[in-house]
């Protein structure tokens, strides 16, 4: 069991080093836009919607990381008065809720990945899929951030 928390630690850190290039991108992008929209005078069509996307990459990407740093929105008046025990069973709990609603929203994205198979995105001209694409496997590493958590509060 270690082993596979020992992965999914590498395999976060890997996803923050994504995270890092495409928030990196989306600055170059819109630098780019910026510089050709009012030094050249010509609006680049694709810029727009490259940057949308990849901010919607890095938070379905960053929704694990969230997830695993407890970086969630909590209200910790509650917890304050609660004991060691009852604190742990409230973490179980929410947990649980948590991983209820990313399996939803997991197996929401693969219908939104079927009906994207039709759509092509306006100004760059690729297939919707590969865009929803990310939300699967965003709410697939959230599903996986939620259970990898769930058994470290129970270890503990």
């Amino acid at each position: 069991m270690d082993d596979v928390l020992k992965a999914f630690k590498k395999m976060q850190n890997v996803i923050n080093v994504i995270i890092g290039v495409i928030l990196f991108g989306i600055m170059c992008i819109v630098l780019l836009q910026i510089f050709t929209r009012y030094v050249i005078f010509y609006s680049l069509p694709w810029s727009e919607e490259l940057s949308r996307y990849l901010f919607v990459v890095m938070i379905m990407l960053g929704i694990n990381i969230g997830i695993s740093k407890n970086m969630m929105v909590r209200i910790d008046l509650i917890d304050n008065f609660l004991s060691e025990n009852a604190k742990r069973m409230l973490e179980i709990g929410r947990d649980i809720i948590a991983l209820v609603i990313a399996s939803i929203l997991f197996y929401s994205s693969i219908d939104l990945i079927k009906i994207g198979s039709v759509q092509i995105s306006p100004a760059m001209q690729i297939p919707m899929s590969t865009i929803y694409l990310f939300l699967f496997v965003g709410f697939l590493f959230a599903v996986l951030s939620v259970i990898v958590k769930i058994i470290e509060t129970i270890r503990k």
